[in-house]
């Protein structure tokens, strides 16, 4: 499979997923991002169940900052 390029990378202020009851095997995935623009992004189900399955476990691998700082961190790409 061929390498994804990045094409730009914006930062988002909220996300909310919702799973429609007449396609119960697809998932909608919505941003604000910071520039006020909305992305709405329609994934299969078993790969928004498989990112969280991802997630959780970085999440449980990573350190928990206490610090001061934005609460943004650069961060490696979960695949």
């Amino acid at each position: 499979m061929p390498k994804h390029q990045l094409l730009r990378q914006v930062k988002a202020k909220s996300l909310t997923v919702k799973i429609p009851k007449n396609e119960p095997n697809t998932a909608r995935l919505s941003w604000v991002l910071a520039n006020e623009e909305f992305l709405t992004v329609e994934i299969p189900r078993y790969a928004l169940e498989r990112f969280m399955v991802q997630a959780k476990r970085a999440i449980e691998e990573a350190p928990l900052s206490l610090g001061g700082g934005s609460g943004h961190a650069e961060c490696d790409e979960i695949t």
